[in-house]
């Protein structure tokens, strides 16, 4: 997925805005783009140059990176840190583009009271919406799910880098949330809104009162995720998997699917399909022999 620019931008117009040089072709940039999903025209950042980058790309790369004959090269110091100063000087400059259309709540759609709903929102048939519920702009909810009061959905994640001082400067977030069908997010539980693509709920998937899921999190079909359960940004819990209570899961963990980390267990590696894992750190538990 990627957030388009409200025009186009030349990479060596970005690079003199960072103080940075820009070398190979002064391609225009009208999108920001995650590396993964990089195509021409796009602004990407990257550890180091890679050969599976598509031609019209403008890379943020660190220092004495080789050349590409086809893709524009920013040599900085801190390509994600670049990347959070170059979105920041582009929302200030030029702008993304942002939904402007109201929101679309479906006629059978039950709505609570002193709900707050951005642009973009849309709310599918036989929606359950409690009270106090927030919507960011862009998220789309399908049919039958259930938003219980005071859930907040959509707001930006808790994205930083830290400059050249040690302070933090925030990564503007532009992705959006998408809850599937017959899916449901408890009380007070926060939703994330993704960086540049979206934070995604499948369908069937059920995350309890209480619950931090971060930005880009992926909540697969039929998953469960318990109370007071926190999962970091990036995480990818697998169809049926169960995520129990006060569970912590690291950034950028692969929960397999069918597979069950319990209460209280601190994640900070993948996670096999159908395994069990424990504890802190969390760790497979073995079913002892048969006697």
């Amino acid at each position: 997925m990627a957030a388009r620019l409200n025009k186009v931008v030349m990479g060596s117009e970005l690079a003199h805005a960072l103080g940075a040089v820009l070398s190979g072709p002064d391609l225009p940039i009208s999108m920001v783009c995650a590396l993964d999903a990089a195509r021409a025209g796009s602004l990407v950042f990257a550890k180091r140059v890679q050969d599976t980058v598509p031609a019209g790309v403008t890379l943020l790369v660190p220092m004495d990176q080789p050349a590409a004959a086809e893709s524009g090269l920013i040599a900085v110091a801190n390509p994600r840190m670049a990347f959070a100063k170059a979105l920041q000087w582009m929302s200030k400059h030029i702008g993304f583009a942002r939904p402007a259309e109201p929101p679309v709540i479906h006629p059978s759609a039950r709505v609570g009271q002193h709900c707050v709903f951005g642009n973009g929102v849309q709310i599918g048939p036989d929606c359950v919406i409690g009270n106090h519920v927030t919507l960011g702009d862009s998220t789309v909810i399908g049919a039958r799910s259930v938003i219980k009061s005071c859930a907040v959905v959509g707001e930006d994640g808790f994205g930083f880098e830290r400059d050249e001082s040690g302070l933090p400067v925030r990564l503007i977030h532009l992705g959006g949330v998408r809850i599937g069908e017959d899916a449901e997010v408890g009380c007070f539980t926060t939703v994330c809104r993704g960086t540049l693509a979206d934070t995604i709920i499948e369908d069937h998937a059920k995350v309890d009162d209480h619950v931090h899921v971060a930005h880009n999190v992926r909540i697969r079909r039929a998953a469960m995720v318990i109370a007071c359960a926190e999962l970091s940004g990036g995480v990818d819990v697998g169809e049926m998997a169960w995520v129990g209570p006060n569970a912590t899961v690291i950034q950028q963990i692969k929960i397999g699917a069918n597979a069950t980390v319990g209460i209280g267990a601190n994640v900070l590696k993948h996670v096999a399909d159908g395994a069990v894992v424990a504890g802190n750190p969390a760790k497979p538990l073995v079913p002892k022999a048969a006697a």
